[in-house]
């Protein structure tokens, strides 16, 4: 059973961050493994540039299908685009009221090659309506983080911890994931 925290705050690797709680809670398994891979991307680069977008559905899908071709694509052009070495994502499956199911998403890429989205939304948005998805949202959300400067990647950190909530995860198929992410060691 997954544990849901109403904390407003959370420990990860002995650092305690504040987190977004309000309402439904967060599940703290996914939330400490997106914090995971905020520190983990640090750790190999001294500045992590992240986006964070939203993809939507013209209608529901019980699989996760095109998320992993649309991150098979984006990675394939952003590491021949900006040469990177690695590349961090977090993304979580929500659905409310909608009849389809929606995706929050953020990409963590070194900030030294990357520091500002327009280039990518382009290709988010280009790529996404190829495989059929219906709007892109970018909201201008991005960050450029600082190893060095805690406050940079705690506002990330807050941000993204509203992927984590607890309301609309559920609607679902049993074997459907609710919340993916990069694998990227820390250094």
């Amino acid at each position: 059973m997954s544990y849901i925290t109403y904390s407003n705050a959370i420990t990860v690797n002995n650092k305690t961050w504040w987190v977004n709680s309000t309402g439904s809670g967060l599940y703290t398994k996914p939330l400490k493994a997106m914090i995971n891979q905020v520190e983990a991307m640090l750790s190999h680069h001294s500045r992590v540039f992240l986006l964070r977008f939203d993809l939507r559905l013209y209608q529901y899908t019980a699989k996760n299908t095109l998320v992993s071709i649309f991150n098979r694509r984006l990675f394939k052009w952003l590491y021949r685009k900006y040469d990177l070495k690695r590349i961090g994502f977090l993304w979580c499956r929500e659905q409310e009221k909608a009849e389809q199911q929606h995706y929050h998403y953020a990409l963590l890429v070194d900030g030294s090659k990357v520091r500002h989205p327009f280039e990518i939304n382009k290709k988010v948005r280009e790529l996404w309506r190829s495989l059929g998805g219906a709007e892109f949202f970018p909201k201008s959300c991005y960050y450029n983080l600082h190893r060095s400067n805690w406050q940079s990647v705690q506002d990330a950190v807050w941000r993204i911890s509203y992927f984590a909530k607890a309301r609309g995860k559920d609607k679902r198929p049993s074997q459907t994931k609710r919340f993916g992410h990069s694998r990227v060691p820390i250094k």
